[in-house]
């Protein structure tokens, strides 16, 4: 292979990207937007949740005095026995969502006392606001029962020895691997595409296989060029997951005091682009296979189909428990190797030696895809379909 061949043959391709406004805006803003905007939206929900409608249409009958004002302050109101008929039916249609009758010779028995008083809770588990109110009742109601004993009474002991900040990060570690993938995956894809079984359908790939410039140099300049492209579109991806963490971190309501370091935002780099470039090999020997465009955009979603299903599979911790005896094996599988690095990376849960073997496995099946498409150009059956 000529250098200056491929280099002109990269430019070539290049050319036709960059100068055409839509695609351009395709590779560099487009991923970002999906990780970004993906993100925002979960932080907007996460944020509606939390600031939700605090109203609650609950309501106690007979109540003890002791136990009324901390019913009004859950915000139940007081009815009485001839409407509790009526209660019922508005819980059972999520007009309400509580009620709870006192019996009227209420009464705290002692410990071990036969002659208990008991106290009914209706509720609609189908509505969510009347399940929480029903865990306040619960939870108010208790503080009332006779204690046998305490559990982590006291207020100035921190119980929970791990770290507070694990869940946002393994929230996270679940949903950016994804949304990277898939942003770059739907940019890369149709202009893979176009570059070889474009050229392909159109005829213009028989027209640069008579020219003087080896067919393997014409493999590498196109590949070179999707690679550059992907890059861009990885970068783009990359600044969108930097830009979201703040605002997820803030909607669920973690301290940022877990702010990432600059060596966790440049391993998290290292590893998004030696993953994009194993898309990109994947998508070159699809678009080098197809005989036209359409057939090389109808199989490229099923890729995408099993990098979803890897990137699920890593969410289940069952899962993860069984795939831990495969050892460094994990680190060694294309695609499913970035999944679980990056995972491992944004939950601070990561060792230098398997991002070192997840970069070198990437690479290496990069360099064979390569190889691949440059052999797939040597076969007139393929190049003609």
């Amino acid at each position: 292979m000529n250098f200056n061949d491929i280099w002109t043959v990269a430019k070539k391709e290049l050319r036709s990207c960059f100068t055409d406004k839509l695609i351009l805006i395709q590779i560099i803003l487009i991923p970002f937007a999906i990780v970004f905007g993906y993100s925002l939206l979960m932080s907007v929900m996460a944020q509606a949740q939390n600031t939700g409608n605090t109203e609650v249409s609950a309501y106690y009958v007979n109540a003890p005095d002791d136990m009324e004002p901390g019913l009004e302050t859950l915000q139940f109101q007081k009815t009485t026995r001839n409407d509790i008929e009526t209660v019922k039916n508005d819980i059972a249609n999520k007009n309400a969502e509580l009620l709870i009758v006192f019996p009227q010779d209420f009464k705290v028995a002692d410990v071990g006392s036969d002659n208990l008083s008991e106290i009914q809770i209706w509720y609609n588990s189908e509505n969510s606001d009347s399940l929480n109110a029903y865990n306040e009742a619960a939870v108010y109601l208790n503080a009332f029962q006779p204690k046998v004993f305490t559990v982590n009474s006291s207020e100035n002991t921190a119980y929970d020895l791990g770290d507070e900040n694990a869940a946002f990060r393994n929230t996270l570690g679940t949903i950016m691997p994804i949304m990277i993938f898939m942003a770059v995956f739907l940019v890369c894809m149709n202009l893979a595409a176009e570059s070889i079984a474009g050229d392909k359908e159109r005829g213009f790939l028989n027209t640069m296989l008579i020219t003087p410039v080896k067919r393997t140099s014409i493999a590498a300049g196109k590949s070179l060029c999707i690679f550059i492209v992907t890059i861009i579109g990885g970068i783009s991806a990359f600044a969108g997951m930097a830009l979201a963490l703040p605002l997820l971190a803030e909607a669920l309501q973690f301290d940022m005091e877990i702010s990432y370091s600059i060596t966790e935002y440049l391993m998290l780099f290292v590893v998004t682009i030696t993953a994009v470039f194993v898309l990109a090999g994947i998508l070159l020997i699809i678009s080098t296979l197809a005989k036209d465009v359409k057939q090389a955009t109808n199989i490229a979603p099923i890729i995408m189909l099993v990098i979803m299903v890897a990137g699920m599979l890593t969410m289940n911790e069952n899962f993860n428990r069984n795939v831990e005896n495969l050892g460094m094996l994990n680190h060694c599988i294309p695609v499913w190797n970035t999944m679980m690095i990056l995972k491992e990376i944004i939950r601070l849960d990561y060792s230098s030696v398997s991002i070192a073997v997840t970069c070198i496995t990437n690479i290496v099946f990069t360099v064979a895809a390569i190889f691949a498409v440059g052999k797939c150009f040597e076969n007139e059956r393929i190049l003609n379909g």
